[in-house]
């Protein structure tokens, strides 16, 4: 299910500190991107339109997945930054030089005749095997050569910052208090995703074997027509 009310950033903690510190959210070019096809669509647009940077930022609707954290915020310094998406998207229209707007994704055989009268669609069409990443893009564009877009980031915009299940708890913790350390930042919520370890999900586990009610010894043949079924 895609969220109407936050979009989760997934990076690491340098991206996080810098964000931070710096105030400002920015926005960097796709010349990096792995997928090919993503950068082909960028090309063209700022090709199309003459300008002399275009960049963007990832975000995604998508509740919090196992499979964002492993591509795009792998290991212990991994972190989702949860924004405010109505704040966001208000607080960007105002800036003539940024678009925010859904990803779409389309088949490989109705790329051909997708609707191009809107040229500003270009960078938000995606291949249909990326739509489980229900990705949510913050576009930049600029007349002139540069390295990077930014954008003020105030404190209202986030609503929290999550790091990693791969973190250490202490970790967290001496995270928490060097982030909130920040003037800006000292009441920004910190805490540490409970995704491959969550103690509702494992009492709930064994209430199974307790609503289930049966003692079983030490040992006990599995009866496979019944797990698996009878195919007749």
């Amino acid at each position: 299910m895609e969220s109407d009310t936050i979009l989760r950033r997934y990076t690491t903690l340098p991206v996080l500190i810098d964000m931070l510190v710096r105030e400002q959210i920015t926005i960097l070019g796709y010349a990096h991107w792995v997928d090919a096809n993503d950068r082909r669509a960028l090309e063209l647009y700022q090709q199309a339109l003459h300008y002399g940077f275009v960049g963007a930022m990832c975000l995604t609707m998508a509740p919090e997945t196992f499979h964002h954290w492993q591509i795009f915020a792998q290991g212990e310094s991994g972190v989702c930054v949860v924004f405010d998406r109505e704040r966001l998207e208000a607080h960007l229209a105002c800036r003539s030089h940024f678009i925010p707007r859904k990803v779409e994704y389309v088949q490989l055989s109705e790329i051909g005749s997708v609707d191009a009268t809107d040229i500003h669609r270009l960078p938000f069409l995606k291949r249909f095997g990326f739509r489980d990443e229900r990705e949510y893009r913050l576009l930049g564009f600029a007349p002139e050569k540069r390295d990077l877009m930014s954008i003020p980031l105030t404190p209202d915009l986030i609503q929290r910052v999550t790091f990693s299940p791969a973190t250490h708890p202490n970790i967290v913790a001496s995270l928490k208090v060097l982030l909130r350390s920040l003037p800006v930042w000292r009441d920004l919520r910190v805490g540490r995703s409970n995704l491959t370890s969550n103690e509702t999900w494992q009492d709930a586990l064994g209430s199974v074997v307790e609503r289930h009610g049966c003692v079983y010894g030490e040992w006990m043949p599995i009866d496979t027509e019944l797990i698996l079924g009878d195919d007749e």
